[in-house]
């Protein structure tokens, strides 16, 4: 018997479970005739879901000084907004966490 099938297994599986969760979205067509808002909702959702996964590290990676990620977020954001790009409001993110730090 193959002893690496133990391994194989639970790999294939995961593969599978990805990429049906994939392509669900080609096949589903409801998603199409949702109201505005509720569809408006389901775009901003994954933005949504970075929240509870950044917001804690922000405040509690820099311990003595845990004012200065907050801070970066808070311009960051402000930025994001207004310039609705990726990379200004990151390298301005890391310029003022690190001007905070100093």
């Amino acid at each position: 018997m193959n002893t690496n099938l133990p391994f194989i297994i639970p790999i294939l599986v995961s593969a599978l479970a990805t990429f049906l969760v994939r392509m669900l979205p080609y096949y589903v067509t409801f998603l199409d005739r949702l109201p505005p808002f509720l569809s408006r909702s389901l775009r901003l959702l994954p933005i949504a879901a970075l929240g509870p996964l950044i917001f804690p590290g922000v405040i509690m990676d820099f311990h003595p000084r845990w004012y200065a990620g907050l801070v970066a977020v808070m311009v960051s954001s402000i930025i994001a907004y207004r310039r609705n790009g990726m990379i200004i409001p990151i390298l301005t993110s890391i310029l003022v966490t690190y001007l905070l730090l100093l």
